[in-house]
């Protein structure tokens, strides 16, 4: 009897260790936002709501773990980003609640991107829309790329 008992605690405390858990993914809190989504939560449509300076743990979903960090500056036109020397830089705009951004010259190193690099990059250029995480944070997303800020 103590040994069926002891088998069913075991059966059920593995089946519940199976399951999907209620904490949300890091960094991002929750999955990228698809562009034309109708009501968006914790959409930002306004550059006054993004000015300022931050630093980006992830992009893609995935943490970025170099020895140096990565980091933006947003005013009201423009998106600056510093990782080492590689610096990039986009003018942004809203068109509604859709955010357009345009990559624009950048004194910078010439040296080849590393694919965390490569992924902020590349999400700030298909970004299409911005949202504040329940973690405060700040996820630019768009074309299935996404990249996170947290204020500095």
């Amino acid at each position: 009897m103590i040994m069926r008992l002891a088998s069913l605690v075991a059966t059920s405390l593995a089946v519940a260790a199976c399951q999907p858990s209620e904490q949300s993914p890091v960094p991002g809190d929750l999955a990228p936002v698809e562009s034309g989504s109708e009501s968006v939560q914790g959409a930002i449509g306004s550059a006054a709501e993004l000015v300022g300076e931050y630093r980006i743990p992830g992009a893609d979903g995935q943490d970025i773990n170099l020895p140096y960090g990565i980091s933006a500056i947003i005013d009201e036109t423009t998106i600056r980003v510093s990782a080492d020397c590689l610096n990039f830089a986009w003018t942004y705009r809203f068109e509604g609640d859709r955010l357009i951004t345009e990559q624009t010259p950048v004194v910078s190193c010439r040296r080849g991107l590393l694919p965390e690099e490569e992924a902020v990059r590349a999400a700030f250029d298909a970004a299409e829309a911005v949202r504040r995480l329940p973690s405060n944070g700040i996820e630019f997303s768009g074309e299935g790329r996404s990249v996170v800020l947290f204020s500095q």
